[in-house]
C-alpha cells in the first residue's frame, strides 16, 4: 500500500487547526503546549507527525525556520527515574544547530548529574528544566509519543514545564492515550481523537485500497470495522481486489486480523461459554431483530444476557445494533465450527413462525453436506424472495440451495436461477463463473445454451464486451433443437452491440435472430421489440424506436423484467427528447418500486444522469451522479457517467471536479477497452477546454471525437459539431468551421430534433458575418426556443451578445448579455454566467450583483478575502494549510464566476461587497 496514501490524513482538519494555532505562537517568541490523546488506532502520532512535518519544512506562515525533536516513551524504561526526561533533554540537545549544541550539552550535563542525587526532587529539577528552556531563542517543537509510557518523575517534571513555557519559542506536543490517566498534564489544553466519521472512514478505505474501490463497498466495509484508522488500514490490505471492486460479493465477515481484534475485542480470550454463546447468537443474526435473539438466548434473565445487553449491544424499538460493528466478525472468525452450528441451530429455531425463509437459511449454515430436500425449499424461498423485489436476499437463498443441491439436473436449474439474481445484484464476475460451470459439468444443448446467454449478458453489463463468437457457437449448436433459445442469444448480443453504438454489427444480429421469428414465443417477441427499438434510436428512427419500446413494453416475465423494460423505453425516450416520460420511468427504477436490484438502481441513475445532462438540468444531473457513485454495482457504465460529467462539472465552474471525472472516464475505458465512452470522453473534454479558453487544444480534442460522431445519423448521439465549430470560430479557423457546419447541417436535416436544430442556428450565425451574423443569432434564439435545453439557450444568448458588443451595438449587447446571465444563473451554469458578466462589463454595464460574492462556495470567499488584504498565493496556502496549486484552482474559478481578469478587480469587488453589507446594517 502506497506510504503517502497511509500517511494522508482525512477527516482531522478540526484537530489539526487547534494544533497549528498553538505552533503559529512560535513566530512571536511565544509557545505552549498540547496534549492529544484518543484510543490506540485512531490516528495520534499521525496527526502530530503531520502537522510536525509542516513545521519542520516551513509551511507555517512565518515559520521559515523551526526545530522539531521527537522522541517515544518505552514501557521497558518506565521504572527508572528521570529516564524519560533525558531521552526528551537529549534530542532537543541533537536537534540543535552545531554552535548550540555544546553549550546545551553542557547544561543538560550539569542537570544529568543533578539526577544521581538521591536528594534531588521533581520539583527542583523542573526548576533548572524551566531555567534551561529560558535560554531558547530558536523555535523549538518537541514530540512526545506515548508519553504515558514515560516514568512518573519525568512526567511530573514535563507537567510543570508545560504550564510555563508561554514566554519561550518552545512547544510541547504530548501524545498519551487517556490524559485524566496521567496526572500531571490534568489541566493542559487536550485535542482528543475519536474514531472517523462514517464518511471519513470510507474515503480513507477507498483511498488506502485505490480508486477503483466502489464507494458502497468502501462504505461496507467502514462500517463493518468502525472508525479506527489503524484497524481500517489493516482489515482493506487484507480483502481481497476483486471484493474491493465489487465484483464478487464481501464474505460475510472480515477477515482475521490481529489489530482488529487487539483494538475491538481484546476481552475475547477470558469469555466464558455462555457469553460466547451469546455474542454469537447476537451476530449471527442477519436482520438484527431483538426478539429472535431473545428466544435463542432462552431466559432473557440470565447473567450472560444481561452482560451481552450492556457490553456489546444497543437497542431500539425492537431491533440492536452492535457498539463495536467489528466484534461480528471478530467472533465468528475465533468461534469453532460445533459453535457457529450451535448459534444458527438455535436462530432457526427462533425465526420458526415469524420468518421461514431467514429458518432455512440459518439451517442450511448448520448443514456441511448435501440436503436436497432444504435445498428444494431454499430454492422456493429464493423465487418468492424476488417476486417481492428483494435480490439480496432472494440470491443469499439461491446460493444455499445450489450448495446443499446433490442432484445434477436441479443443481445446473438452480446455479442459473443464482446466476440470474447475482446479475440483478451486481455481483457480475459471480454471474460469469457460474456461467462457466458449464464446462465441468454434464449438460444439455440447450443448457449450455442458457449458461452461455447468462455470460453474454453479464460480461456485457460488467465491462461492455460483447462475446460475439460465444453467441454464435451456441446458436448454431442448439438452434436446430430450441430455435427460441437461438433467437433469445442472437437478440442478446444485438443489444449490446446498440448500447456500444455499432450499429452495422447490431443489425445482423438482428436480422439473424429474425431468423426464428416463427418460433419467438412471448417474451422473445417482447425481447425482439426492446431491441429494434434501441437500434432504431442509434439509427437516428426516433419515431419508429419509440413506437417499438412502447410495444415491447409488455410481455416481462417478473418484477425485474418490467424494470428493464422501463430502462430500454426511457434511453429511446432520452434520445427523442421525451424528458419528462423518460425521468418518470427513471424514477419509478430509482425509487425502489420494482425493488432493490443494485445493478438496476445504478443503470437507471446513469441514465437519469445523462437525461439531466441533455435537459440542461445541471444539478440534477450532478445530484444523479453522486448517488450513481454510491451504489453498490459494478457495470458497463463506469467509464461513460464520468465522462458525461465532465461538461456538467464544467458548467457548475467546478473544474477540478470535471478534471477528477475526466481521469476516471480514461481509467475505466482504458481498462475495458471502451471506444465509444473514449469519444464521449473527448467530446466533453473539448467542450471544457472551450469553456476555459483553449481553444487550440479544444480544436484538437475535438476533432479526434467527431470521426466517431460522422458515423451516426443522429449528431445528438455525440454532440460534437457545435462545440468543434464554435472552438474554429474562436481560433480564427473559419473555413474549416464552414466545412464542418456543412456536414452539421446534412445529418441535422435527417435527425432534425430540437438540440439539432437550434444548435445549427447557432453555428450558422458564428460562421457569419456583419449584420448577416446578426440576423441569424436572432433566428437562433427562436429555434426550438421552448424545447432545447436552458444551457444551449444561454450558449446561443453568450454568443449573440458577445458578437454585438464587439459590432459596437453596446447597448443591445448589455440587453442579451443580461438575459444570459439569468437564464445561465438559473440553470446552475456558473461558468456561462461568469463569462457573460465578464462580456457584460466590457460592453459597460455593471457586473450584475448576482454574479458577486453570493455565487462563490465558502472556500471561494475566504480566498477572495485575502486576495483583497493583500496576500500572496503562496501566503494563502499557508494561512489555509492548502497548496498553492489549489489556491490558483480557486482563484481560476472565481475570475471565471466574477467575469473578471486580475486581482485588482477582485479586490474592488470585495471592498464593494462589504461597504454594501455595511450600509445593509446600518439600516438595519
Amino acid at each position: 500500500m502506497d506510504k503517502d496514501v497511509r500517511d494522508e490524513l482525512i477527516g482531522r482538519d478540526g484537530e489539526q487547526s487547534r494544533i497549528r494555532e498553538v505552533l503559529l505562537r512560535l513566530t512571536a517568541g511565544e509557545g505552549g503546549a498540547v496534549v492529544v490523546e484518543g484510543a490506540a488506532g485512531v490516528g495520534k502520532s499521525a496527526l502530530v507527525r503531520a502537522v510536525a512535518d509542516d513545521a519542520r519544512a516551513g509551511r507555517l506562515t512565518g515559520l521559515d525556520e523551526v526545530t522539531v525533536s521527537s522522541v517515544v516513551g518505552a514501557e521497558a524504561e518506565r521504572g527508572w527515574p528521570f529516564s524519560g526526561l533525558h531521552l526528551v533533554l537529549s534530542a532537543v540537545v541533537g536537534s540543535l544547530e552545531p554552535e548550540q549544541q555544546q553549550l546545551a550539552a553542557r547544561l543538560v550535563d550539569d542537570l544529568t548529574r543533578r539526577l544521581d542525587q538521591a536528594s534531588t526532587t521533581a520539583y527542583e529539577i523542573a526548576v533548572q528544566v524551566q531555567s534551561l528552556i529560558s535560554r531558547l531563542r530558536r523555535p523549538l517543537v518537541v514530540v512526545m509519543d506515548n508519553a504515558h509510557r514515560l516514568d512518573p518523575q519525568s512526567l511530573e517534571v514535563l507537567g510543570f514545564v508545560a504550564r510555563r513555557v508561554g514566554t519561550s519559542p518552545l512547544v510541547l506536543l504530548v501524545v498519551v492515550d487517556a490524559a485524566e490517566r496521567v496526572p500531571p498534564l490534568r489541566g493542559l489544553p487536550v485535542v482528543r481523537l475519536g474514531e472517523l466519521a462514517p464518511t471519513d472512514a470510507t474515503e480513507l478505505v477507498r483511498r488506502a485500497a485505490g480508486s477503483h474501490t466502489l464507494h458502497s463497498v468502501a462504505a461496507r466495509i467502514a462500517a463493518r470495522v468502525g472508525g479506527n484508522p489503524r484497524a481500517l488500514l489493516d482489515v482493506v490490505g487484507r480483502i481481497p481486489d476483486v471484493q474491493l471492486l465489487g465484483q464478487v460479493e464481501l464474505d460475510r465477515h472480515l477477515p482475521h486480523s490481529p489489530v482488529l481484534q487487539a483494538l475491538q475485542l481484546p476481552e475475547l480470550g477470558t469469555l466464558d461459554d455462555d457469553q460466547r454463546f451469546a455474542l454469537l447468537v447476537a451476530t449471527g443474526s442477519e436482520d438484527h431483530r431483538l426478539a429472535p435473539v431473545l428466544n435463542a438466548l432462552g431466559s432473557p434473565d440470565a447473567p450472560h444476557v444481561a452482560w451481552l445487553f450492556g457490553e456489546h449491544l444497543n437497542r431500539s424499538d425492537g431491533t440492536y445494533t452492535l457498539q463495536r460493528p467489528a466484534v461480528r466478525s471478530i467472533i465468528w472468525q475465533a468461534a469453532t465450527m460445533a459453535e457457529r452450528d450451535a448459534a444458527h441451530q438455535a436462530l432457526a429455531g427462533a425465526y420458526a413462525d415469524s420468518d421461514p425463509g431467514r429458518q432455512l437459511w440459518h439451517l442450511a449454515q448448520t448443514r456441511h453436506d448435501h440436503d436436497d430436500e432444504l435445498a428444494t425449499r431454499l430454492h422456493r424461498a429464493a423465487s418468492e424472495s424476488l417476486a417481492r423485489g428483494e435480490v439480496e436476499r432472494s440470491l443469499s437463498f439461491a446460493r444455499e440451495a445450489v450448495r446443499l443441491t446433490s442432484k445434477p439436473g436441479e443443481r445446473i436449474e438452480r446455479l442459473l436461477q443464482a446466476g440470474r439474481f447475482a446479475v440483478l445484484a451486481g455481483r457480475l464476475d459471480e454471474a460469469v463463473h457460474i456461467a462457466r460451470e458449464r464446462f465441468r459439468l454434464d449438460t444439455t444443448a440447450e443448457q449450455r445454451a442458457d449458461f452461455a446467454l447468462l455470460e453474454v449478458r453479464a460480461r456485457n453489463l460488467l465491462d461492455g464486451e460483447v462475446a460475439t463468437g460465444l453467441v454464435s457457437r451456441h446458436v448454431e449448436e442448439v438452434a436446430p433443437i430450441d430455435p427460441a433459445r437461438a433467437a433469445a442469444l442472437d437478440l442478446a448480443a444485438a443489444h449490446g452491440l446498440a448500447g456500444r453504438m455499432e450499429q452495422a454489427e447490431a443489425a445482423r444480429f438482428l436480422a439473424l435472430a429474425e431468423r426464428f421469428t416463427d418460433d419467438f414465443d412471448d417474451t422473445t417477441r417482447a425481447a425482439h421489440r426492446r431491441t429494434a427499438a434501441l437500434l432504431a434510436s442509434v439509427s437516428g428512427e426516433l419515431d419508429r424506436a419509440v413506437e417499438l419500446a412502447e410495444a415491447g413494453a409488455g410481455g416481462a416475465e417478473d418484477l425485474f423484467g418490467e424494470a428493464e423494460s422501463h430502462l430500454l423505453q426511457a434511453t429511446v425516450l432520452v434520445r427523442a427528447e421525451r424528458y419528462g416520460q423518460a425521468r418518470r420511468l427513471l424514477r419509478a427504477v430509482i425509487s425502489g418500486q420494482f425493488g432493490d436490484s443494485p445493478l438496476l438502481l445504478r443503470a437507471a441513475l446513469a441514465g437519469l444522469v445523462q437525461l439531466e445532462a441533455r435537459a440542461g438540468r445541471l444539478r440534477e444531473a450532478a445530484e444523479a451522479a453522486t448517488g450513481w457513485d454510491r451504489v453498490d454495482a459494478d457495470s458497463a457504465h463506469r467509464a461513460l457517467v464520468p465522462a458525461c460529467m465532465i461538461r456538467v462539472n464544467a458548467f457548475l465552474g467546478e473544474d477540478e471536479a470535471a478534471w477528477e471525472r475526466r481521469r476516471q472516464s480514461i481509467e475505466g475505458s482504458r481498462r475495458h477497452g471502451d471506444s465509444w465512452a473514449t469519444a464521449v470522453m473527448q467530446a466533453e473534454t473539448g467542450a471544457f477546454l472551450l469553456l476555459l479558453g483553449r481553444f487550440d487544444e479544444a480544436m484538437s480534442v475535438l476533432d479526434h471525437a467527431r470521426r466517431h460522431a460522422l458515423e451516426h445519423a443522429d449528431p445528438s448521439i455525440l454532440a460534437v459539431e457545435p462545440d468543434y465549430v464554435e472552438a474554429c470560430v474562436r481560433n480564427g479557423e473559419l473555413a474549416r468551421a464552414r466545412v464542418a457546419l456543412a456536414e452539421f447541417e446534412l445529418r441535422a436535416d435527417r435527425v432534425p430534433t430540437a438540440w439539432a436544430r437550434h444548435t445549427v442556428a447557432r453555428c450558422r450565425a458564428l460562421v457569419s458575418e456583419g449584420d448577416e451574423a446578426l440576423t441569424l443569432f436572432r433566428e437562433a434564439v427562436e429555434t426550438a426556443a421552448d424545447t432545447v435545453s436552458p444551457v444551449e439557450q444561454a450558449r446561443t444568448l453568450l454568443c449573440f451578445g458577445e458578437r454585438l458588443r464587439r459590432l459596437g451595438r453596446r447597448t443591445d449587447a448589455r440587453s442579451w448579455l443580461q438575459r444570459t446571465v439569468v437564464l445561465a444563473q438559473e440553470s446552475g451554469a456558473i461558468a456561462l454566467a461568469g463569462r457573460a458578466g465578464q462580456e457584460l462589463g466590457a460592453a459597460g454595464g455593471p457586473v450584475p450583483p448576482t454574479t458577486r460574492l453570493a455565487d462563490l462556495t465558502d472556500a471561494e470567499q475566504r480566498i477572495a478575502t485575502l486576495v483583497a488584504s493583500g496576500r500572496r498565493n503562496r501566503e494563502i496556502a499557508a494561512e489555509l494549510f492548502v497548496s498553492v496549486r489549489t489556491v490558483e484552482a480557486h482563484l481560476g474559478r472565481i475570475f471565471r464566476k466574477l467575469g473578471i481578469r486580475s486581482r485588482t478587480e477582485l479586490t474592488g469587488i470585495v471592498v464593494a461587497g462589504l461597504d454594501d453589507d455595511g450600509v445593509g446594517a446600518g439600516q438595519a
